[in-house]
Parts: structure tokens; sequence; C-alpha cells
């Protein structure tokens, strides 16, 4: 029987652990979010990189014309200097078509870099969730699944388990095998369920990172990643000099 655990922070990934796994990842406010847009309005490619410095260096190593590529990145909630905030809806206003993003996040990228020994890492939110679960189902193998919430430095954040419990919903919703559920997997399903629109909407804008998001004036962006499955993108991590994710499509 399949199983399926939920890490509540990234910080409990342990590399040596996913060589047998499928991991999915979230950062649901706001780097999973914003990766899923970017590839869902035609971004060629989204780099994860851990932080400004190698957002610099990978940049100048791939050597791509100046119109061709955006670094975007904040660090613990606040924008790079010369970086693009890391919200969706203001990087499209940046005609991201066929672009490649860098971009570097607190929690998000970071969590995308520790999974990357997995043989499929994707990244989910709650805006394509439907959509990784089914491409999921027809990629694995039997594997162990692995929700990792990616946190806020080290800590819960609620908005990713939410994310996560989505997710097991259209796993099950999908699937014509049961799933073994560890318990961090059991709260998320049962707590997701109990989840209407409106408690959602408290939900994100009452957590931590929400709260943030807010008052540096991206409350637009809370709306924007609270929507479920309006987007089919599938974003894939690809491994290589510089791993990358790209758009992986769905059914």
């Amino acid at each position: 029987m399949t199983k399926i655990n939920v890490l509540l922070q990234k910080e409990l990934i342990d590399p040596s652990r996913l060589k047998n796994c499928v991991v999915v990842i979230f950062d649901v406010l706001l780097a999973t979010t914003t990766i899923t847009t970017l590839l869902q309005y035609g971004a060629k490619k989204v780099i994860p990189v851990l932080n400004s410095d190698e957002a610099l260096e990978v940049s100048k190593n791939l050597n791509l014309p100046q119109d061709s590529c955006i670094l975007s990145g904040e660090k613990n909630g606040y924008s790079l200097n010369q970086f693009i905030y890391p919200c969706p809806l203001e990087l499209l206003e940046s005609n991201v078509d066929g672009k490649t993003v860098i971009l570097s996040t607190t929690n998000g990228t970071v969590a995308l870099k520790k999974s990357l020994g997995a043989p499929f890492v994707y990244a989910s939110c709650l805006l394509n969730g439907k959509f990784v679960a089914q491409k999921l189902l027809q990629n694995y193998n039997q594997q162990s699944i692995l929700l990792v919430c990616s946190g806020n430095h080290g800590c819960f954040s609620m908005e990713d388990f939410i994310g996560a419990g989505h997710f097991i919903h259209h796993l099950h919703k999908f699937s014509g095998t049961a799933f073994q559920l560890s318990d961090s997997a059991k709260v998320a399903a049962q707590f997701y369920e109990q989840c209407h629109e409106e408690s959602l909407v408290k939900h994100f804008f009452t957590s931590h990172t929400g709260k943030l998001l807010t008052s540096l004036g991206y409350k637009s962006s809370i709306y924007h990643s609270v929507q479920r499955d309006i987007y089919n993108a599938v974003p894939i991590l690809k491994t290589g000099e510089y791993p990358y994710l790209e758009l992986e499509s769905s059914l």
C-alpha cells in the first residue's frame, strides 16, 4: 500500500531518504503559487536558488539576453535589492512569456533544492493541486509520496498544510487504490475537508505569512493564492548544472 507522509517544515527533509519517494513541495504563500502562475502564463523555466548571491551567479553564468531573464526574490519576506518581488501578479506585469525566471525565496526554493535526490519533484499549490495529483498518479510506481510543507523559518505554516490536505483530497478522488496515511497526512486531509471557501480565505489572511504580505501591500496575491484548481500547469523539477522547473503537460 502506498504511503503518504506530510512533513511540516522543509528542515525535516532528509535527502538520504528520498531515493524511493515522489516529492511534492508546497509553499503556497508564495513560491509554489508563483512558480505555477509563471509557467501557466508561458515562462520558459524557473530556476530555484538559495539566495541572492546564487541568483546573480546563475544569471551571470547563463549569460542570457537581459530581456529574456528575470531575477525575482525575497529574504525573510522582504524584497531583495534590484529583484522583482516573488508575487505572481507583480511578476506577470513583466511579461514572463518565453522568459527564464531565477527565483530566490526563504522557504520554497530551499525546499525544492533539498529535494533534488528524489526521482520526481513537483511544485504544487491550491491553484493546480488537482492537476499535479493526476500527473503524479500517472508517473509514480509504488514509491512513497512525500508532501513537504515548506513552512516559515523552521515553523509550521497553515497555508502549506491546507495545500497538502487539498492535494490528498485529489489523490483519493482520482486513485483507485488505497493509501496508507501518516498521522500528519490524516490530519491535513481532515483539516482541509472541514474548510469552506470563507474559512480558507480567513486562514490565509490570518496566517503569519498572510499578515506579512498584507502589511507589504500584496493582499491581491493572497486572494489569487486561495483559488482552487484553476491552472493546469504542472511544474516538475529537472536536474542539471542548474536545476529548474518546467511545465509538464497535464491531462
